[in-house]
């Protein structure tokens, strides 16, 4: 939380755009705080990411290679997330008449 903190005040964040942000959070369940959270959080990376890229010019950048680390977070967590989504799904029993209670 302090390095969060700190940081946020290194780039002007304010409480204002915080409680902005946490009214919208709020009116969601637990459960769909965190995926609204973690959504958000994987599309401005991916979108930082690539406008560095495109502006980058070094060989050997350190942002390059934290956006690249945090890339790969990012996208293990989406494939654990759609892998259990689909594990979930097919161990449901079956809901419809052509599918097959074996699955």
């Amino acid at each position: 939380m302090a390095q969060v903190s700190k940081a946020a005040e290194q780039y002007g964040v304010t409480d204002a755009e915080v409680d902005r942000w946490r009214a919208g959070i709020q009116e969601r369940p637990a459960w769909a705080q965190r995926a609204h959270v973690s959504g958000m959080l994987a599309q401005r990376l991916v979108m930082t990411a690539l406008e560095h890229r495109q502006e980058c010019d070094r060989a050997d950048c350190r942002t390059c290679a934290g956006l690249r680390e945090m890339l790969v977070i990012a996208l293990a967590g989406v494939r654990t997330v759609v892998d259990d989504r689909l594990d979930e799904l097919y161990r449901r029993p079956a809901r419809w008449p052509w599918r097959r209670r074996s699955l």
